[in-house]
């Protein structure tokens, strides 16, 4: 059985002035075992306010909170693009089920969404896996609105598709207003 031995080093005031911040720095008492660093304050509003890393930043919760409710947008939008794209796919590959592995896989690779070889095909159609789940069919975007249109599917795809750029935009926008400090 081993015990630690945590110390605790003042740094400085923390942002409301009204504490201080620490680095923590623990260590076991066997040769095997690395150091622990964490930081801290001793603060309450700043501990309720800021995130500590272990890597020696702070975050400011609030303005992070608004960068994970546009990437929670952003994920829920992908998650409905990417079901209509694999739709599509699925429905493009359809008659190649009954043609060999090499002629499916040339078509993925004459329209640039696989960079699978013949074996790697060969196991995922033993596994039983549809074609959409072995590209990358969002590397043809062009490819993927002619087929969007041939399904009936066109306004569906695009507006998805404006929709998705319009909250990748939005999530990199808040990403860039995160208010981080650097603690040593």
């Amino acid at each position: 059985m081993s015990t630690s031995e945590t110390v605790d080093i003042a740094l400085g005031p923390c942002p409301c002035s009204q504490g201080k911040l620490f680095k923590y720095v623990t260590s076991q008492d066997n040769p095997w075992s690395s150091v622990q660093i964490s930081y801290g304050t001793d603060c309450q509003r700043c501990s309720n306010e800021w995130s500590f890393s272990s890597y020696g930043t702070m975050t400011n919760n609030a303005s992070e909170q608004s960068y994970k409710e546009a990437y929670e947008a952003e994920l829920e939008i992908s998650t409905r693009l990417l079901a209509i794209v694999d739709d599509l796919v699925d429905a493009h590959f359809a008659d190649y089920a009954t043609k060999p592995a090499t002629v499916e896989l040339r078509e993925m690779h004459r329209l640039g969404i696989a960079k699978l070889n013949i074996e790697h095909l060969r196991k995922a159609r033993r596994a039983g896996r549809k074609p959409s789940e072995t590209v990358s069919a969002l590397n043809n975007l062009d490819w993927l609105y002619t087929v969007a249109r041939r399904a009936g599917r066109e306004p569906e795809f695009i507006g998805l598709r404006k929709a998705y750029e319009d909250a990748r935009a939005e999530t990199k926008r808040r990403s860039e207003k995160i208010v981080r400090r650097s603690i040593a």
